[in-house]
């Protein structure tokens, strides 16, 4: 066995410089806390947010600290990234009085310090999510944007025509102007052709916010040359509930012959009531009509009213281009063409 000592001696020097830190915790600590502090996202809090702190250090401090603990055996004291963070997120509570949460916080602080001691600071918000329904007066206004809208950000927010816009265009852009995401993801719950209206309540759609600057409002309303569109806060376990509901439609059929027994059609038309089986991506599906009836009629066209769950492709229950039972045109016994349909209202299920 051999047996070995080391001998320190302590010597006063005119370096006035943390061995470890190089002086971190003087000059560059409060820095980070100021900029942090000055952050946009603390600005927009209205109430005490809940915050997370997380560093990544020069790996000299390390270095350091390891060559002294080794040095000195200095056991069970915390290390010096943990004695950073810690106070980081003590002078937020004093300045800020913010909680600190570890598993789900709102405002995830990232800070990064390279060996020169600069610094920066990265902030990422907690993602959310908005129920949102449109609502459309207009018509020839198409839900969904143009592939080259959205890899064109100047062209988006400088489209003034609107035969050039879209639903998703009116979207994007409140979004985009009250929370300042870094992405947005819009989750469809239905469709309905450009020309069609869609009227009362507002068809739904989710939209996925993520990693906003500006906390914004938890409910808004915009209109917009043509649409109506409303906004709210929502969690993410209450999207199944809101992406079930009804819709009341109004259809313009085309028939290929003139409606000469008015009753006789009406008494068809209401046949329409039952369950409604289609494929979706070679995938049976089933849904329900609850009313149908004959409203007018005109020469060859008919215009009838459905109440009906969402999702049933309207032009293929109106046309039967593609197999769906029942259909429109089997039941009439003639071609039927749909020219276009309005969404009356939107009636969630209970």
């Amino acid at each position: 066995m051999v047996k070995y000592s080391v001998s320190v001696s302590i010597v006063k020097t005119r370096i006035q410089v943390c061995y470890i830190c190089r002086n971190f915790f003087l000059g560059t600590l409060p820095l980070i806390v100021r900029g942090i502090l000055n952050s946009e996202m603390f600005g927009s809090e209205k109430c005490i947010p809940t915050v997370d702190i997380g560093t990544k250090i020069p790996f000299l401090f390390y270095e350091n600290e390891d060559y002294l603990r080794s040095m000195f055996q200095i056991k069970g004291t915390i290390g010096i990234k943990t004695q950073i963070n810690l106070l980081i997120r003590e002078k937020l509570r004093k300045n800020k009085k913010c909680f600190i949460d570890h598993i789900n916080p709102e405002l995830k602080f990232d800070v990064v310090i390279n060996n020169e001691l600069d610094f920066s600071v990265n902030c990422k918000a907690k993602e959310f999510y908005l129920l949102g329904r449109y609502v459309k007066f207009a018509r020839n206004i198409p839900q969904r944007d143009k592939s080259w809208m959205k890899n064109d950000s100047q062209t988006f927010f400088e489209l003034i025509d609107k035969n050039e816009k879209s639903i998703e265009h009116s979207i994007r852009k409140s979004v985009m102007s009250e929370y300042h995401p870094e992405e947005m993801k819009i989750t469809w719950t239905g469709s309905e052709d450009k020309h069609s209206l869609v009227l009362g309540s507002g068809r739904p759609f989710f939209v996925k916010v993520i990693n906003p600057k500006v906390k914004g409002t938890d409910g808004k309303k915009v209109s917009d040359d043509g649409v109506d569109l409303q906004f709210r806060k929502i969690k993410q376990d209450q999207i199944d509930y809101y992406g079930k509901y009804r819709v009341m439609v109004t259809v313009l059929v085309g028939l290929d012959e003139k409606v000469n027994n008015i009753d006789h059609f009406q008494y068809l038309i209401k046949s329409l009531v039952g369950e409604v089986t289609f494929k979706v991506k070679n995938r049976k599906t089933k849904r329900n009509i609850y009313f149908a009836k004959l409203v007018n009629t005109r020469d060859d066209k008919l215009e009838i009213s459905l109440d009906m769950d969402n999702g049933i492709p309207i032009k293929q229950l109106i046309g039967g281009n593609e197999p769906i039972k029942p259909c429109l045109s089997n039941i009439l016994n003639t071609k039927c063409e749909c020219i276009y349909f309005d969404i009356n209202d939107v009636i969630l299920n209970k």
